[in-house]
């Protein structure tokens, strides 16, 4: 290995929290601090049980311990076996492994699991789980300020993962949708008097959520001051409530589209998550409901195409569930232009039309906004140093501009975001988010009637309790994984103090890997084949594909080398490879003609070599490289070049692989390069 002196941008704080305590470290480097560590939450939770009433005495004596040795043998064998069997998994935390999703996860989040853990607790109330669900308030309070929300006025949770958390912000989206005609019927029902009661149907499917979502306060303040504020009065409201023929948790979609004669659509980009058409399915709105904003050659939302699909949706008389934004594409990578699509809300709603619920769907790119708390962290210079066949060459970076910045400092006025912890928050899974700006979406989705209570609680008390479980979507959840965001998040901070250096680096480095792809030719020498980049990154995520140099290939052609490279880079079932055999890792993607439009791809596609009928007959599988990995920079210092190295040896497979082809060998039948070739 070269040894030499590279230079490396730092942030300032660097010195003071260094990102290397964060983690284990790929060869385990913090093993040993950290196995004490388990061994303490071990201890200290034996500790617990036996200082709980220890004049209960043993229950399991040694005369009954000394007859669990056969099967003490058989728990062993078995662990044993489970424990080979694991090291055949992928290796998240080295840096060889640039593929999905998923790295190494923080030292604090994995000894708060396994401690809470052991106490087994289950969110879905404080009385299954006393502690965890405090933990998991105040965690979602750190992430919702994180993201721009008031942590006194806002609400957020734990979920599952994103696909759950997005049908939650959906479902409430729904719900908030009708609320100015439930509310109507509400006052109209119980001779109030209120401005609402004079709106047609016009102004209250064009209200705003956050105002519809007042007016709710506004009707129990109406009733306490007719009748008094009382429990019966509560009971009153609740029971109108319930019952009305426009709440549509109790009578459904249907009927709400039969009374108002109008049809919802949910308006997505191009590069919308699979969840979304499946989530259209359960909510009960059809998959045909999905309407596709076209995305730009970076792929990112057009707010143009926006305006004209709000048009055409308008002119056919239907109405807008919500809009739905990505921050963060799990394909690309790519940041939807909140702030472009924020203005539109804007003017339509200062014109009289119809304002809709702006959802971001953050599950990946949330976390970036840790670059930019309290000030914009910023990315550094626009180069990085790297060493290939011992020269040291100074790269150019095409690092993500001021529009992504600008986007992500709006986040906070979305009405709802959804982010997963357990993508680049570094937390084990299972650990989603869905906030919410207004906490007074919780009494909305309360599933038991209040009024079954001693004392049945109005809107403002609902919004501040600290029950979770009757307002969410799923029941038993895991109390461990609220320890674990907690602790993760209290010791790293969400700012560019903590968290914010580990992304900025990320960021850094996929720009690295992004300029190698494209300069590889350039730095080595001609090369039978070469790769092209989707477009420069915009979070940490590249994808690319090879295709021959100086010549034309058909499409088909191009795909069956990229799933035959694919299959080099990755541990699939039929190969049955063993881990320590596979040098790097690469996932893989494929744009498809169903999903994006020519226009977002031409630029590539003339790239890539290939027509546009081609593109929209057999669409393009592209490889694709996540870096998450931390250890980068820090294995620069020590001599490892491993973005240089991944580059190299895709191109010396994919050359091989191109070379034997032309050779009349079948490229699915070409073995894998092994160590040492």
């Amino acid at each position: 290995m070269l040894n030499m002196e590279i230079e490396h941008p730092v942030s300032p704080n660097e010195k003071e929290t260094p990102i290397s305590a964060w983690f284990a470290g790929p060869k385990a480097e913090n093993s040993d601090i950290f196995a004490r560590t388990i061994r303490r939450i071990l201890e200290d939770h034996q500790y617990w049980r036996r200082n709980y009433f220890p004049e209960d005495g043993v229950v399991i004596t040694s005369e009954e311990r000394r007859r669990h040795g056969r099967w003490n043998d058989l728990f062993e064998d078995k662990l044993l076996e489970l424990l080979a069997a694991l090291k055949a998994d992928c290796p998240f935390s080295s840096p060889r492994y640039a593929a999905h999703m998923v790295s190494e996860q923080t030292l604090p989040s994995i000894a708060a699991y396994f401690a809470a853990m052991l106490y087994n607790p289950n969110n879905v109330s404080k009385e299954a789980a006393p502690v965890t669900v405090r933990l998991e308030q105040e965690a979602g309070r750190l992430i919702a300020e994180m993201l721009g929300y008031d942590g006194q006025t806002s609400w957020a949770h734990l979920t599952s993962g994103g696909t759950v958390a997005n049908l939650e912000a959906l479902w409430v989206a729904r719900t908030v949708k009708y609320l100015p005609f439930l509310l109507k019927d509400v006052l109209q029902r119980l001779g109030l008097d209120h401005p609402l009661c004079a709106f047609d149907q016009q102004h209250l499917l064009g209200m705003a959520p956050l105002r519809a979502l007042d007016l709710l306060l506004e009707t129990f303040d109406a009733a306490e001051a007719r009748w008094g504020k009382s429990p019966e009065t509560t009971r009153k409201v609740i029971d109108v409530y319930r019952h009305s023929a426009f709440n549509v948790m109790h009578v459904g979609m249907g009927e709400i589209c039969k009374t108002l004669g109008s049809e919802p659509v949910l308006i997505v980009p191009e590069t919308h998550h699979y969840c979304f058409p499946k989530h259209l399915d359960i909510l009960g709105l059809g998959q045909r409901a999905l309407v596709s904003v076209r995305v730009d050659n970076r792929f990112r939302m057009d707010a143009g195409d926006l305006q004209k699909k709000l048009d055409e949706v308008e002119a056919q008389g239907k109405h807008v569930l919500a809009v739905v934004a990505v921050v963060g594409t799990t394909e690309e990578g790519a940041i939807d232009p909140l702030d472009k699509i924020l203005e539109v809300r804007a003017e339509r709603e200062a014109a009289g039309r119809e304002a809709f619920w702006v959802h971001a769907d953050a599950a990946y790119g949330g976390y970036l906004r840790t670059t930019m708390l309290p000030e914009r962290l910023g990315l550094g210079k626009r180069w990085s140093d790297v060493v290939i066949n011992d020269e040291k060459i100074r790269l150019e970076l095409d690092l993500p501009g001021h529009e992504t910045c600008d986007a992500l400092e709006r986040l906070g006025a979305c009405d709802s975001i959804v982010i997963d912890p357990h993508k680049l928050g570094y937390i084990p899974y299972p650990a989603g988010a869905v906030c919410f700006k207004s906490n007074l979406v919780r009494p909305l989705l309360r599933q038991n009637a209040p009024y079954i209570e001693e004392a049945p609680a109005g809107p403002q008390e609902e919004r501040a309790g600290e029950n979770i479980g009757v307002y969410i979507l799923e029941g038993s959840k895991p109390g461990a994984a609220a320890a674990a965001v907690w602790l993760s998040h209290t010791t790293i901070p969400l700012d560019t103090t903590g968290h914010g250096k580990l992304v900025r680096e990320t960021l850094r480095n996929a720009c690295e890997l992004h300029a190698l792809l494209d300069a590889w030719p350039a730095l080595t020498g001609p090369l039978p084949v070469h790769a092209v980049t989707l477009c420069p990154p915009q979070s940490n995520i590249v994808c690319f594909a090879f295709r021959p140099t100086g010549e034309t290939a058909p499409l088909p052609l191009l795909n069956q080398l990229n799933k035959a490279l694919y299959r080099c880079f990755s541990l699939p079932e039929e190969r049955r490879v063993h881990v320590y055999d596979q040098k790097f890792f690469v996932s893989r993607t494929v744009l498809s003609a169903t999903q994006y439009g020519t226009p977002t791809v031409a630029g590539f596609l003339q790239r890539l070599g290939v027509t546009a009928e081609a593109f929209q007959e057999h669409g393009v599988f592209l490889l694709r490289s996540t870096l998450m990995n931390p250890w980068y920079r820090a294995a620069k210092r020590q001599g490892h070049f491993y973005l240089v190295d991944l580059v190299r040896e895709l191109h010396e497979q994919a050359a091989r692989l191109w070379v034997q082809r032309n050779e009349q060998q079948p490229a699915s039948s070409i073995p894998p390069l092994r160590r040492g070739t």
